[in-house]
C-alpha cells in the first residue's frame, strides 16, 4: 500500500508540474501591454503552433539534445536578424544553444510573408520570459535583406 501511495504522489507531481508549464506558457501572451504587439503575438502563436511547435514544442523547450529550445535561448536572443533569416531560409550545420551543441537542419519556410514572419518573431520574442516588443514587417524585410 505504501508503494501505491508513493507512485500516486509521483504521478500527481508530474501532472501538477505539466499543468504549471502550460499555464505559464499561455499566460505570458496576455501579459503583453501593447495591443498591436499582442495581436501580432496571437497571430504568430497560431503560425508557430502549426509550423514550429512539432519540433520546438508548444512551450518552446525543444526536444532534448535533438532540437534546440527557443525558450531561454541565448542563441535566439543574441541576434533577432539571424532568427528571422532562419525562420525564412532554414539552417543547417552545428549551432550551440545554452552551451549545448545541436546539428539538426531546420527546414526553410519560403512561403511565409514578411508579415507572418513578423508575427511569429513577435510571438517567440515576447513569450517564455522575453519582452522584446513588436517586430514589424519592415524590420523583417530589412533583416532578410541583410540591412540590420
Amino acid at each position: 500500500m505504501w508503494r501505491v501511495s508513493l507512485s500516486f504522489l509521483a504521478l500527481l507531481l508530474v501532472v501538477i508540474s505539466c499543468g504549471r508549464n502550460k499555464e505559464e506558457s499561455s499566460a505570458t501572451i496576455n501579459d503583453i501591454d501593447d495591443l498591436k504587439t499582442q495581436q501580432y503575438a496571437i497571430n504568430g502563436k497560431a503560425i508557430y503552433d502549426n509550423l514550429c511547435a512539432n519540433c520546438h514544442q508548444l512551450d518552446g523547450k525543444g526536444l532534448g539534445r535533438l532540437i534546440p529550445p527557443l525558450a531561454g535561448s541565448d542563441y535566439m536572443n543574441e541576434d533577432v536578424a539571424r532568427t528571422v533569416q532562419i525562420i525564412k531560409y532554414g539552417q543547417s550545420g552545428e549551432i550551440v544553444v545554452n552551451g549545448v551543441a545541436y546539428n539538426q537542419p531546420m527546414p526553410p519556410n519560403p512561403r511565409l510573408t514578411s508579415m507572418e514572419i513578423a508575427e511569429v518573431a513577435t510571438y517567440i520574442y515576447n513569450v517564455w520570459g522575453n519582452q522584446r516588443g513588436l517586430i514589424s514587417p519592415k524590420e523583417v524585410e530589412e533583416y532578410l535583406a541583410g540591412n540590420k
